[in-house]
């Protein structure tokens, strides 16, 4: 029978029951409680009577009534289970730290370097010896190689400039960070860890301490490289003047140029590889250094400024021909500075027999008549030609008496040392430079002989001269005939005997040098005017009475 009047004690949960013994009883979870009989509504006692005895304990003590406890106390009990808590957080974030600094605590930092070489994650051990292997490798293997276009070099290492590297300074200061080594000022734990997250999204780069080098040995080697590659420049220059070849009269001496080795440049890119212990190859390319004077600018210097022709008549003896030659023997070669004077009388010299020159037919007086140097005057002429169309300044020039079979009126330029007056030929060379002179007689047989003038000197840069003559007066032949008697028997011997020789018309003529500009008339210069007189018929008569037989 159950005990229908006991109650659960202190302690007792309402999930357990009494038993049949009286006592109160919990089952095991998942234990199903026995079935208990109907309880039957006790009928309350009547007023007055005594109550139902008080439950008791196991040992069938009274149990203690329960004591009610304070509200001072449960607000210790709370207060003690908030510090419990803070204490479990503060534990718990400490925690954290030290296992965020934990990894840390043995390797280098991430993102942290020292000559390039990256750390992140060794111990100082592996760090240090790599980083110590990778300067000496440096050290040991540097090296600049100076190299020449011929091939040739000279290298210059660390042990040529006393150049060494330690990287103590750069591994400490790597192993600072995130550590704590600094005996004095000591860092915390949250020291650590701000300069750990930090590390994380910083690049920490250290790089080892270099010994200054010694650059002397650098100047020094330069020094002796650039004298090596000087080479001085040498100017072109005339070697001699070839009248006799029209293709190339002149010969010349090349030019060399020079060259030097710019050592600054050189200079700054070594300490620029010094710097940052880079090594190669730098190239020395001397700079070339130009002559003053090319063969080019010689050249333009003696170009041919005019060629002039005159022809020699198929009648002309041999030995006026060959006074030409000996004439233009004595100029053929000449060279005439800036600012001097040509002479031809003086060049020429005295034309008689102790000089080579021979007598021949020569234009003297109006006449043609027989003289020492004969045919000098084509000569001159041909000379004046190439001076005055060659931009020469005349000095004097006269024209012949009578027209001359080898060129215009105008054009002629006569001379003579004799007979009392001297008429010579002269120009000055205000060119600018020196001229050359060629003169010759060529061509073959004595048909198609030619004088030839030629004047070699600065470039004229487009411009040319022209000789042009104008007849501005014919002067009438007078009418009368002179008479006039043969003593020499020259045309007729005896007196029944005469010999007409006709007379010519007389000319005023003005002689113009025209100037061209890339071959468009640019000036027109008047330059003489010569006066050519008429001249009557003349009768030669014989002095020599014939015999009567």
């Amino acid at each position: 029978m159950y005990n229908q009047g006991y109650r659960p004690q202190p302690g007792q949960t309402k999930s357990g029951y009494y038993d049949s013994q009286g006592n109160w009883y919990v089952p095991a979870p998942g234990q199903a409680r026995p079935a208990q009989p109907q309880k039957r509504r006790a009928s309350r006692p009547p007023r007055g009577t005594q109550p139902p005895r008080p439950p008791r304990d196991s040992g069938g003590k009274p149990r203690k009534p329960r004591k009610k406890r304070s509200l001072k106390w449960q607000l210790i009990k709370v207060l003690l289970v908030l510090i419990l808590l803070a204490g479990a957080g503060v534990y718990g974030y400490i925690w954290k730290i030290q296992s965020d600094v934990r990894p840390y605590l043995d390797v280098f930092l991430d993102n942290v370097s020292v000559d390039g070489i990256d750390l992140s994650g060794m111990t100082w051990a592996e760090g240090s010896q790599l980083v110590w292997d990778h300067v000496n490798q440096k050290q040991n293997g540097w090296y600049v190689r100076l190299r020449n276009t011929n091939g040739q070099y000279k290298d210059i290492t660390a042990q040529t400039l006393g150049i060494s590297f330690d990287p103590t300074a750069a591994l400490n200061a790597a192993w600072a960070i995130g550590h704590d080594v600094d005996g004095e000022e000591r860092k915390d734990i949250f020291q650590l860890q701000e300069e750990i997250e930090a590390a994380q999204n910083t690049q920490n780069a250290f790089y080892s301490a270099q010994q200054s080098a010694n650059t002397a040995p650098i100047d020094e080697i330069l020094q002796t490289l650039e004298a090596a590659a000087y080479r001085e420049p040498s100017d072109a220059y005339i070697v001699s003047f070839n009248p006799d070849d029209r293709e190339n009269p002149f010969t010349f001496q090349q030019e060399v140029y020079g060259q030097r080795l710019d050592t600054t440049a050189v200079r700054e890119r070594i300490l620029q590889m010094v710097q940052n212990l880079e090594s190669g190859d730098v190239m020395l390319e001397p700079e070339t250094i130009a002559p003053n004077v090319t063969v080019a600018d010689l050249q333009k210097t003696v170009e041919l400024r005019y060629r002039a022709t005159t022809p020699i008549s198929s009648a002309s003896s041999e030995d006026r021909t060959e006074n030409i030659r000996i004439a233009f023997s004595k100029i053929n070669g000449m060279s005439i500075p800036n600012g001097s004077k040509f002479s031809f009388n003086d060049t020429v010299g005295p034309r008689n027999y102790s000089t080579g020159f021979l007598p021949a037919i020569e234009y003297a007086y109006g006449t043609e008549q027989w003289g020492w140097g004969g045919g000098v005057c084509q000569a001159s002429t041909t000379v004046y030609l190439a001076a005055i169309q060659s931009g020469m300044t005349i000095l004097s020039r006269e024209p012949h008496s009578m027209a001359v079979s080898y060129t215009e009126y105008g054009k002629d330029a006569t001379v003579s040392d004799t007979r009392g007056r001297e008429i010579d030929f002269s120009f000055r060379n205000e060119s600018g430079g020196t001229v050359y002179l060629a003169a010759h007689v060529i061509g073959s047989g004595r048909k198609n002989l030619e004088c030839e003038v030629r004047i070699y000197g600065p470039s004229l840069n487009g411009t040319s001269y022209e000789l042009v003559t104008e007849t501005v007066e014919v002067i009438p032949k007078p009418e009368e005939a002179i008479m006039k008697e043969d003593e020499d028997a020259t045309y007729v011997t005896y007196v029944d005997e005469t010999k007409t020789i006709n007379g010519r018309e007389g000319y005023k003529v003005d002689a113009y040098l025209v100037t061209y500009v890339d071959g468009v008339e640019t000036g027109r210069e008047k330059v003489s005017t010569d006066t050519y007189p008429a001249k009557a018929d003349t009768v030669y008569v014989g002095v020599t009475p014939r015999e009567v037989m």
